[in-house]
């Protein structure tokens, strides 16, 4: 679902522009830029505020990507390009805060609609520098990770490395056990669909009839929780090595 139009967003912008132009005929492109931040700012902070899931899944998504693209020109930029796992973790925490400050309180987010971006990216620096922080202390592993190398295996491995092929479906039964470990059944649901059936989160929202947020801060939430139990963290140290 599109919260704004190329169309109505350029109808947009030249009203604005007629405001302000001032006897300027011809307006900078830096000029048109920030025109068109306001205007999406606002339209996504009233998306994100509003009372119908349709449009709030709709704000998230496109907060999603606007903060991945804003990670991406930080200055932890490289540190995120060699562990996409740590990059995901950073954009969950974001996006389980800000879901659950709308959440609590339905006019959360800056007073000033037009800053909503610059609010959002300020918290995704918050947390990008508190990630790293933490994580030169506690290093970890990702199951995230794990997954990227387990999907990297080829289909016909089964005959060209047989043992290879054992060992890495050992793996994925002791992960699934891990899973199942879990107490919580939307954390087990959100994994399970997540690294066994390889769903993605709308469709994951759409099977339990929930919001694409509340699949983000589950995932999040199921990791983090996994990550505390010993034995996984042997198997993952076992599958690294």
């Amino acid at each position: 679902q599109e919260i704004l139009t190329p169309e109505v967003l350029t109808e947009q912008i030249l009203r604005e522009w007629m405001v302000l132009r001032k006897g300027v005929d011809h307006p900078s492109h830096q000029l048109l830029t920030r025109i068109a931040l306001r205007i999406c700012s606002r339209a996504l902070c009233q998306a994100y505020r509003s009372p119908q899931i349709e449009v709030r899944n709709a704000a998230f998504a496109n907060l999603r990507r606007y903060l991945e693209g804003s990670l991406r020109s930080t200055g932890y930029a490289s540190t995120f390009q060699q562990n996409a796992s740590a990059a995901e973790d950073v954009l969950q925490q974001v996006l389980e805060e800000m879901y659950l400050s709308v959440t609590r309180n339905p006019l959360a987010g800056p007073d000033d609609q037009a800053s909503f971006l610059k609010w959002a990216q300020t918290a995704l620096i918050r947390h990008a520098h508190a990630y790293v922080q933490k994580r030169e202390k506690e290093p970890c592993f990702s199951l995230e990770k794990q997954q990227e190398q387990y999907n990297d295996i080829a289909d016909d491995e089964q005959h060209q490395n047989p043992q290879q092929y054992v060992e890495r479906q050992e793996l994925k039964q002791a992960l699934k056990d891990a899973i199942l470990s879990l107490h919580n059944l939307r954390y087990r649901q959100v994994l399970l669909y997540t690294y066994l059936a390889d769903m993605n989160e709308s469709e994951l929202a759409d099977l339990l009839h929930v919001s694409v947020q509340e699949i983000y801060m589950w995932r999040y939430r199921a990791l983090r929780a996994l990550r505390n139990k010993e034995e996984l963290m042997q198997i993952l140290q076992a599958w690294r090595e």
